[in-house]
């Protein structure tokens, strides 16, 4: 058995999220919007994507709630992040939005044209979301802007932002005060972040 604990500030940890090894899938990635955790995993019985929620105050004695499913994929990797008042959730090779309220799993965004790319961080800088990835041994950072069509901010489709060294690859990206962090295979780069050309 393992799980999925959190830590509060005394240093107590509570279980969260129980599973049981070789009945249930892990969790591939979670994300929390201050009140709520979110999860993406695979169904046990089907092996399919599912993504739950559960207030952060809540304990493993208290279920997740099934936000959606889809029977059609099925999650080998994940990353997510809640940020600019929405979840942005990178599944395999694609890349979605939704509502902390949402039922139902919305179109992908983006689709890398690699069905193999596995993308690896989510941060947001104040005019974008920025979401790394790679294949193989080439790494990118994509670069969504909002268009205000709708009520609600959307993402538009994905620009190439940042294009590492061939063999270098980026694990995890972080925007904090004009500069985003980028963590590779090879160790730490700092960049300036422009809001016009990413």
């Amino acid at each position: 058995e393992y799980d999925v604990d959190k830590i509060a500030e005394d240093g107590t940890v509570t279980h969260f999220i129980d599973y049981n090894s070789g009945t249930d899938y892990p969790v591939y990635a979670i994300c929390d919007d201050g009140v709520n955790a979110y999860w993406v995993t695979n169904n046990p019985v089907g092996g399919k994507l599912q993504v739950y929620k559960k207030a952060l105050t809540a304990t493993s004695s208290t279920a997740g709630t099934l936000m959606f499913s889809s029977p059609s994929i099925t999650v080998t990797n994940a990353v997510m992040e809640y940020t600019k008042e929405r979840i942005v959730m990178a599944v395999n090779d694609s890349v979605y939005e939704f509502a902390t309220s949402a039922t139902t799993l919305p179109t992908a965004v983006y689709t890398h044209k690699d069905p193999d790319h596995i993308f690896t961080s989510i941060t947001s800088s104040g005019a974008a979301i920025y979401v790394s990835g790679y294949s193989g041994i080439q790494s990118n950072i994509y670069k969504f802007t909002l268009t205000t069509s709708g009520a609600m901010p959307t993402l538009t489709s994905a620009i190439t932002a940042a294009e590492l060294p061939v063999g270098e690859v980026a694990f995890r990206i972080y925007y904090y005060l004009g500069y985003m962090a980028i963590g590779t295979s090879l160790g730490l780069r700092v960049a300036a972040v422009s809001d016009q050309d990413g």
